[in-house]
Formats: C-alpha cells, sequence, structure tokens
C-alpha cells in the first residue's frame, strides 16, 4: 500500500463494496493528474470486473477524476503489464 503518490503514477484503487451483502472489494485503476495538500486528483481509466479482468471506462462516465487520499482509499502500483499496456493505449486515445 502506498502512503505517497506521484503525478503520473499509474494506481490500482482498492475500495469496500458499497452493496450490503456484497463483501468483495472493487478495483480501480487510475493515473494522478495533481496533488495537494495530501489530497490526489486521480483520472479513472478502468476497473476489474468480477472475473478479475481489466476493463477501460467509457470517456463519458460521470466523475472520471475525483479527489482522494490515502487514508480513505488504499493504492498501489499497478504492476500487472497486461494492464499498463491498456491504460496507455487508453490514455493515447482519450487524453492528451
Amino acid at each position: 500500500m502506498l502512503n505517497k503518490l506521484a503525478v503520473n503514477q499509474y494506481v490500482k484503487m482498492v475500495k469496500p463494496n458499497d452493496t450490503k451483502n456484497d463483501k468483495r472489494m472493487e478495483v480501480e485503476y487510475g493515473v494522478v493528474l495533481n496533488e495537494h495538500d495530501n489530497k490526489y486528483d486521480v483520472m479513472s481509466v478502468g476497473f476489474e470486473n468480477k472475473n478479475g479482468v481489466f476493463l477501460e471506462y467509457s470517456t463519458n462516465v460521470e466523475n472520471l477524476v475525483q479527489t482522494y487520499t490515502t487514508q480513505e482509499t488504499a493504492f498501489d502500483e499497478v504492476k500487472e503489464n497486461e494492464v499498463r499496456r491498456k491504460m496507455d493505449r487508453w490514455l493515447e486515445r482519450n487524453y492528451k
């Protein structure tokens, strides 16, 4: 788990699922855009479905960029090469 994030870092965010009867964790992937006062603006790129497969978000998704602290969300560096490549392609196509 990361305590400090860097701008342009690819991150994996792990959050508890909001559904009452579902104890699985939600896994989202994003890139850090800005840092201010230990708060980080993270643009979500995709997520893991229930089978653990990375799926990209459409660019018209609400709240694509959100602000997080390292206390409210568990962050880890994206280490899976396939996911990093998919994130690279998504950013090339949608964020210039």
